[in-house]
């Protein structure tokens, strides 16, 4: 059994902790509900709250006031958890930005709290880190720095995350300081997304949206999907390749140059000339051999710069969306299912390319597999390694996808545009016959979505009990909706 622990409670209901004090007052204009819709349009109204409730919606109903631990721990079988949300605001709520080292979220952990974290082994500090998260090398810096000033064993601190590779990062800080203990940080990957889009492919009011399985082997009048929203320097770069070559015609692609502009400015050109696409993992710069086994060959940056030229004539292209601004907030919507009616396969440009952490997945990559639409990834490696230990299965029988493993950027880069080029030579009978052995492929992989939705709750609770126990399954130990 599992409960979620809390400072305190009003006749609204329990409060999130770890709010800073001097918001309190504020809590009297929300009349004390501080659920997430609540704290974010107080962040939006200038009120910076900075943390709150977890959104693992599953765990809910388990909560209790941190009053009663005291006469109820003693039971082994029960684990206390005291959840800390960040709403996103990571930087903040970890101190890692300077004006808030002293306002950062372990500051504000309660005595009893913090007592009853060092008492008793099945009373745990538990952090929802939000939906994309990703930690660079000095999040832990201040992470731990901040553990030490609070006397906050790191072992007893479990921070839930969409990101496979913090705990590797976690492990390459560590050994980087040249501080080697069992006392480490835990970090558990929980795909948020992942039942999101699991829900809307089991729900039967929303069966219209998706492919069904006769539509899988038939003609279609383009070969590639390829969709885009902000224009992040890697997505920039693989439009400006299809331009240089003229990849268009054939192919379903959209792209807005201005969308967002306001917020990023159109520095692509000056970046590529510069080498500044090259990011740090620390903020700090790399060593001179990383840098120069990064760097672009002329003849690419050539392609990449004269390429843009074309974009920029072109500068916009729409399919479903038209205002891609008529749009902005909804993070997880379902694409047009005419779009995956009319085209081969999904060329799908996850958010994170170039930044040097791994593993790093969005609901991008789910959407083709709710559409039975086979797909290649733009994005950080591993990412069908790590589809697989879900359960999923991807198309190296029936092409290339060695990119998923290379960890050189613009190597992977050139690799992805390579595929493109050749899945786009094939004719429509090849693709058939491709589809036609693939297509027990695509079942399974909607089928295995499917298992994700909220019926795999209860897998999720018995599974972060057993992780916090020590009693994980060795192969998969940090997911938590591992079946």
């Amino acid at each position: 059994m599992i409960n979620l622990v809390f400072d305190y409670i009003s006749v609204n209901g329990y409060i999130a902790n770890c709010i800073n004090p001097k918001f309190h007052t504020k809590l009297f204009d929300l009349s004390f509900d501080t659920d997430k819709d609540n704290l974010a349009k107080t962040n939006l109204d200038g009120i910076d709250i900075v943390a709150c409730e977890p959104a693992l919606d599953l765990l809910n109903n388990r909560k209790v006031l941190i009053s009663i631990v005291e006469d109820n721990i003693k039971s082994k079988n029960t684990l206390w958890l005291y959840p800390i949300g960040t709403m996103g605001l990571n930087h903040k709520s970890f101190g890692v930005q300077e004006e808030y080292r002293n306002e950062n979220i372990f500051n504000f952990i309660s005595k009893r709290a913090l007592e009853y974290t060092e008492k008793y082994d099945n009373f745990k500090i538990l952090i929802y880190t939000g939906l994309e998260h990703e930690m660079f090398l000095d999040y832990f810096k201040w992470i731990y720095i901040h553990l030490q000033d609070n006397n906050i064993n790191p072992s007893n601190v479990y921070i839930v995350s969409n990101n496979f590779q913090n705990s590797d990062t976690n492990d390459y800080y560590l050994n980087r300081i040249g501080f080697t203990t069992d006392k480490k940080l835990n970090f558990i990957t929980y795909y948020e997304q992942l039942k999101t889009k699991a829900n809307e492919i089991s729900d039967l009011k929303l069966s219209s949206s998706f492919l069904n399985e006769n539509e899988i082997v038939t003609k279609k009048k383009y070969k590639c999907l390829l969709l885009n929203r902000r224009l992040h320097i890697h997505r920039k770069v693989l439009l400006s390749l299809i331009a240089q070559y003229d990849l268009f015609d054939g192919n379903m692609i959209s792209f807005d140059l201005d969308y967002h502009n306001n917020n990023f400015g159109d520095n692509f050109e000056h970046d590529i000339k510069s080498d500044a696409y090259i990011a740090s993992q620390d903020g700090k710069l790399l060593n001179k051999h990383e840098i120069t086994n990064e760097l672009l060959e002329k003849s690419v940056k050539y392609s990449i710069l004269n390429g843009y030229k074309k974009l920029k004539k072109l500068n916009k292209l729409s399919l479903d969306v038209f205002d891609l601004n008529s749009i902005e907030g909804r993070q997880q919507e379902i694409d047009d299912i005419d779009l995956y009616k009319k085209t081969y396969y999904s060329l799908v440009t996850e958010t994170e390319f170039f930044e040097r952490t791994n593993g790093y997945t969005t609901e991008k990559i789910l959407k083709p597999i709710q559409q039975l639409h086979p797909f290649v990834v733009l994005g950080r490696p591993y990412i069908l390694k790590y589809l697989k230990e879900y359960g999923f299965k991807t198309f190296e029988d029936f092409w290339d996808e060695s990119y998923d493993n290379e960890e050189h950027s613009l190597k992977r880069m050139m690799k992805v545009f390579e595929l493109f080029i050749e899945l786009n030579d094939k004719s429509d009978d090849e693709w058939l016959a491709i589809l036609k052995k693939m297509k027990p492929i695509l079942i399974h992989n909607r089928e295995t979505l499917k298992k994700y939705s909220y019926k795999n709750d209860g897998n999720v609770i018995n599974n972060l009990q057993k992780i916090i126990s020590n009693e994980h399954n060795k192969e998969n130990p940090t997911l938590l909706q591992k079946a």
